[in-house]
């Protein structure tokens, strides 16, 4: 991990030497130039030579003008739609108002305020589309503005240059044209801004009704240990006293009935874009299920062997799943009984997925937790007085106890059970549930109703979160570990440890990841999210001051956060393009390119996050302009290695001479690329050493390539015979041992050449080609079977000889040869 932070750490640092210089340029550009009235684009006649060309070119600009001012579907829909759902905003800002008179729930108060929500929700929507148009018409005016001027000047300058009267009048006619159509964008943008204000001001009134309810449910009445009913003994079940009129805000099934059917049809659009999500899901699912049938899956460890047997026992499942998670989060501003019915399909596709991971005691758990929201659900379309409801609450209550006791009794045997870890956690969880049920119990017989509320929500809808986050978990466990098994197996050759390990990392990624998510629905379940989110905003957001600077907390968690996702965005796209094989295979691109393309991605992401890092501090880059001049300098002198570097390294990527994996010669350096960067290269000798190469020496040395296009290697062997051998059957003797040897490729054939009459033999060449890989064991191999051959067949290989003739003998020498003591031999003295 410190080498991962390293890494970008080093790219930072790198592209803010190279990105400050042209971004504070651009700025100075930006601030110093383009602001400057002096320099902004002046309108000039048009040069009478193609006032008739512009003419035509203009009359059509202001027709595609003019079918732009006509109102977009949108736009008129909205337009349909807003009169009725004024008066319906009227009619529940009363219905609201005279709820908060009454002593509702918790539960009501929470299920009004998601449907204002709503309501708050469908209403931005409209104004963000109103809001567009006005912009698209705003830059309208800019253009014809600028042409109506350009325009005028081009009328004034034909008219003292005379031109025919024909020209000049189309030309005031062009003039004229572009002020009328200015004038109706205008006037548009004006309705539209009208109607955009018309928008805001029912926002306004939803937001107080949405204020005015949160403020009830934060009000003394609804505090935890507030008395809001008297006893249960005391409470008169036929008196309407206690409890008023609520049936106003009971959500009715007819009605949402007919509002779903009112969704589907105005968000006819959506459903189809969501068709095409679910085609998606289906061929990622579909792929990875073909990666773990083509390619063998290995891995001991059981949750991975679970991510494998979901994806392939439960590939429609896992489809259906997943694209009901997507409908959830797709759609938005859905009736309420829509979304409910989302969750309960959910929670039963849910139901194979993590049944056959369960222990056999405790498989039939899941299907009381669906009953429990299908209860709990009930509460939103039933009116219940609050005594009938106070029953409802405790006959809830007790359903869990029993259904405790029926699965954990008895309780210590249970603790005891094998049953894996997440199984046991939720075993010891047990003793809390049983004390919010009977204190949800006890609170609800003595009034404490608030209580009751909330104790009871944890216990049922703790569960119902926990199996639709479970079901996300095996899903996204088994999607994540089946693109990597794919990523690494279709590889040729792949690190099997490092495969593992990546796999086990991301599970453990995720589930923290899913934790995270879980707690703060918890948190939102028993409505603290809310308020943690206002104290954080709160400490995010504090300015404070270090002389003239000043920044907030948030500010700088921000810029760490965009540091850390562009990191991990290129982390993602390296491990993508990684060998290239998958992207090879699926895009058909070269070799090479998908590195290339994965390069100037990353770097683009890179160099943006940096920008928009430093730009979420507030630090203004036009600052750096005298910065900018100062690096140029150093670029110019101290830096020109790094740049020749990083431009070598540039021209490596793209023109690709060199491609990872090939073997290289350089500067009597032979080895393997292993990775081609920016700045340096590292190429793996075959003695094992890793050595780093700055790139310039690759572009500017000769660099010999021995795999770039292929890698077949000729070898040579050099081969003497003596004098009395015949050359013809030497010749076809290389031949046929090369053509014997497996390793030698058949085209090109193997050849054999007579050389030279050399001093002492007659000398020959043979030649053939051979995968690099496996040159040299080539070269050995035939070159045994060379000699072998010439042995069986009395072939002699010379060694070199040489016959010395001396002419005289000096007088020394020629005495008697004495015999040399203890030797047999005779000595010349």
């Amino acid at each position: 991990m410190l080498a991962h932070f390293i890494l970008l750490y080093r790219k930072i640092v790198l592209f803010t030497i190279f990105l400050i210089p042209i971004f504070s340029f651009s700025q100075l550009n930006q601030e110093g130039i383009v602001i400057d009235s002096s320099m902004v684009a002046k309108p000039t006649a048009i040069p009478i030579i193609n006032i008739v060309r512009k003419i035509e070119e203009t009359n059509e600009e202001i027709k595609s003008v003019s079918k732009k001012l006509q109102r977009g579907t949108s736009v008129i829909k909205i337009d349909s739609l807003y009169h009725n759902y004024v008066l319906f905003i009227k009619k529940q800002e009363k219905n609201a108002q005279k709820f908060i008179k009454y002593n509702p729930n918790r539960q009501k108060v929470d299920n009004l305020i998601k449907k204002w929500d709503t309501y708050h929700d469908q209403l931005k929507d409209w104004e963000s589309t109103i809001n567009k148009h006005v912009e698209k018409n705003i830059e309208l005016i800019d253009e014809i503005s600028l042409d109506e001027q350009t325009w005028e000047l081009t009328y004034l300058n034909a008219s003292e240059e005379k031109v025919p009267y024909e020209v000049l009048g189309r030309t005031k006619s062009v003039w004229n044209d572009l002020k009328k159509i200015k004038r109706s964008v205008e006037h548009k943008n004006n309705d539209l801004l009208e109607f955009e204000s018309k928008i805001s001001k029912q926002k306004i009134i939803v937001n107080k009704v949405i204020e005015d309810l949160i403020a009830l449910k934060n009000s003394e009445v609804y505090e935890l240990f507030y008395l809001r009913h008297p006893p249960l003994w005391k409470t008169p079940f036929r008196s309407s006293e206690y409890y008023g009129d609520e049936r106003d805000e009971t959500e009715s099934i007819s009605s949402n009935i007919s509002a779903i059917i009112k969704f589907i049809k105005t968000n006819e659009i959506s459903f189809y874009l969501f068709l095409v999500i679910v085609v998606l899901i289906i061929l990622l699912i579909n792929v990875i299920k073909k990666g773990f049938e083509k390619y063998e899956f290995n891995e001991q460890d059981g949750d991975l062997q679970k991510a494998k047997y979901l994806i392939l026992d439960h590939s429609l499942i896992s489809i259906i799943f997943l694209s009901l998670m997507a409908a959830k989060l797709f759609f938005t501003n859905t009736p309420t009984l829509f979304t409910d019915i989302l969750i309960l399909l959910i929670l039963i596709i849910s139901v194979p997925l993590i049944q056959r991971y369960m222990y056999k005691r405790f498989k039939g758990v899941v299907y009381f937790i669906i009953l429990f929201y299908i209860l709990d659900t009930a509460k939103t379309y039933i009116w219940f007085t609050n005594p009938q409801y106070r029953i409802y609450l405790l006959i809830e209550a007790i359903m869990v106890i029993a259904i405790l006791i029926l699965f954990t009794h008895p309780y210590l045997e249970t603790r005891r059970m094998k049953i894996g870890k997440f199984g046991l956690l939720l075993v010891k969880m047990t003793p809390v549930i049983y004390i919010l049920s009977i204190v949800s119990i006890v609170s609800n017989i003595l009034g404490y109703t608030n209580l009751t509320d909330i104790t009871l929500k944890i216990c049922i809808q703790s569960g119902i979160i926990t199996i639709i986050f479970y079901g996300i978990l095996m899903i996204v466990g088994g999607i994540s570990t089946g693109l990597i098994h794919r990523h690494y197996s279709s590889k040729v050759s792949f690190d099997k440890v490092k495969k593992f390990t990546v796999e086990k990392k991301l599970l453990q990624i995720i589930r923290v990841f899913l934790f995270i998510l879980w707690f703060l629905f918890f948190l939102r379940m028993i409505d603290l999210l809310r308020p943690l989110t206002e104290v954080i905003t709160n400490i995010l957001t504090e300015p404070y001051k270090m002389g003239s600077i000043s920044f907030t907390i948030g500010s700088i968690v921000t810029f760490i956060l965009i540091l850390t996702f562009s990191f991990l965005i290129t982390s993602f796209i390296s491990f993508l393009f990684d060998g290239a094989t998958g992207s090879n295979r699926f895009f058909k691109l070269p070799e090479g390119i998908p590195a290339a393309i994965s390069l100037v991605i990353r770097y683009f992401i890179i160099a943006f996050g940096i920008i928009l890092a430093l730009s979420s501090l507030g630090v203004d880059l036009s600052k750096f302009n005298l910065m900018a001049g100062a690096l140029g300098l150093g670029i110019g002198f101290g830096l020109q290695t790094v740049v020749s570097n990083f431009i070598s390294g540039l021209i490596l990527v793209f023109e690709r001479p060199i491609l990872p994996g090939d073997t290289v010669e350089v500067n009597n350096l032979l080895g393997t690329v292993n990775r081609i960067g920016v700045r340096s290269s590292n190429i793996r000798t075959f003695d094992g050493a890793e050595v780093v190469v700055p790139n310039n020496n690759l572009i500017a040395n000769d660099l010999i390539n021995w795999t770039l296009s292929d890698n077949v290697k000729r070898v040579e062997i050099l081969i003497g015979t003596t004098y009395g051998s015949d050359p013809n059957e030497i010749l076809k003797i290389l031949v046929e041992v090369a053509k014997e040897n497996k390793e030698c490729l058949k085209n090109p054939p193997p050849i054999a050449l007579f050389d030279e009459f050399g001093a002492s033999s007659l000398n020959f060449k043979l030649r053939f080609w051979v995968h690099y890989e496996i040159g040299l064991q080539a070269k050995s191999d035939v070159s045994i079977g060379v000699y072998n051959r010439f042995k069986e067949l009395g072939i002699e290989i010379p060694f070199p000889q040489q016959d010395i003739y001396i002419k005289d003998m000096p007088k020394q020498i020629k005495e008697p040869i004495k015999k040399d003591p203890g030797t047999n031999e005779n000595t010349q003295q």
